[in-house]
């Protein structure tokens, strides 16, 4: 055998005995199982819509001038219940809202099952508090009534208003029906493939679907196959008695998850910054300092000599003010750990927007060694 091909087979025979051992080598969070890491594929929740009528509000409806696909919809149902009104008839109701409902109808559901309802005022209402919804129909995607909705509204927000002074809490609009919603109409079957079980993973990723594809195959030998580093296929039994306890045996089946990726969340809007424990960081010298201006406005009032003839006109002073802050200087060595770090910047002071300027300048750098997802 040439020393060429030979070298090449005892390569691809170290590759092939360490596969293995290399796979599981890989740092892991925790022990999970098939269940936690992943789900069936079909195995879904399906949400539904609906436009509806709120009514019995203490007056704090929607303003029929204002809003007048209200009053058409409360002609509408009174016409449905054999209810003619006069022509030109001019109603204004202030103790009835149009409404939006929303929900999710559970996986698997059967007509009779009931689900929670998500009400929302779509006209000028200042409060959904004490209403009652009127019997609605929820549509699906493909337009077809799978279930209707009705009862009280529960409204956890409230607003006051008096004197020209108004005072919101939470948001009044917004209410909920606990069990509002009952299933009429049977949801269509995902169908499957006849004999596969698709399980869909939660982070998906290689060394996850490889690591489950062999946590599967060591206890059902050769049934399950990664089609791609987010699914996973298993050969399970076409009888329903037989694939419920298979399935129940599947998602207990252990699983040594793979580490997650090293993340910091920033929250853009009120500067939260959340870290891992497992980022790592090389040496780096970090510099922050801050600059801050300042205007001042003072109001005048210029007025002429007693007997001249000028006009009183007011003016304003304004002072423009810039501060420029020492600049603050640490280093970080190889090292050091996320508690370095975070003690290094509240020793300098730093607030929540500078301490994401520094970790992103850090990750430009390459001296930060994890994934930022602004949020």
């Amino acid at each position: 055998m040439p020393a060429t091909t030979k070298r090449a087979a005892v390569l691809c025979l170290i590759f092939y005995l360490g596969a293995g051992g290399w796979i599981s080598s890989i740092p892991t969070a925790m022990a999970s199982t098939v269940g936690q890491l992943s789900r069936i594929g079909g195995d879904r929740t399906n949400r539904v819509i609906g436009y509806g009528l709120v009514v019995g509000l203490p007056g704090t409806g929607d303003q029929a001038t204002e809003v007048p696909y209200t009053t058409q919809t409360i002609t509408n149902m009174l016409r449905h219940m054999g209810i003619n009104l006069p022509a030109n008839t001019f109603m204004q109701p202030n103790n009835d809202s149009a409404v939006m409902i929303t929900g999710s109808i559970p996986a698997d559901a059967r007509p009779g099952q009931k689900f929670t309802l998500t009400v929302s005022a779509v006209g000028n209402a200042s409060s959904l508090r004490g209403g009652i919804l009127l019997m609605t129909q929820l549509h699906g995607a493909n337009g077809q009534v799978y279930a209707q909705g009705q009862g009280p509204v529960l409204v956890t927000g409230a607003a006051a208003t008096g004197g020209g002074t108004s005072l919101v809490v939470n948001n009044p609009d917004v209410g909920r029906i606990v069990n509002g919603g009952i299933v009429e109409v049977p949801l269509p079957p995902s169908s499957p493939q006849a004999g596969i079980i698709t399980l869909l993973l939660r982070r998906p990723g290689y060394v996850m679907a490889a690591r489950m594809v062999e946590a599967v195959n060591q206890i059902f030998p050769g049934s399950a196959q990664a089609q791609g580093p987010g699914v996973v296929e298993v050969h399970a039994p076409i009888d329903m008695n037989a694939r419920v306890g298979f399935i129940s045996a599947l998602q207990q089946i252990p699983v040594s998850a793979p580490a997650p990726r090293p993340t910091i969340v920033i929250n853009a809007q009120d500067g939260t910054v959340v870290m891992g424990s497992n980022i790592r960081i090389t040496s780096c010298a970090v510099a922050t300092g801050s600059l801050s201006v300042s205007i001042q406005t003072t109001p005048m009032v210029s007025q002429p000599n007693m007997f001249g003839r000028g006009v009183t006109v007011a003016t304003s002073n304004t002072k423009v003010g810039i501060k420029t802050h020492k600049a603050h200087l640490f280093l970080l060595r190889k090292s050091a750990s996320l508690e370095d770090v975070v003690r290094a910047l509240n020793t300098v002071g730093a607030t929540p927007a500078e301490l994401a300027s520094i970790l992103q300048a850090m990750k430009s750098a390459g001296a930060l060694h994890a994934r930022i997802k602004v949020i």
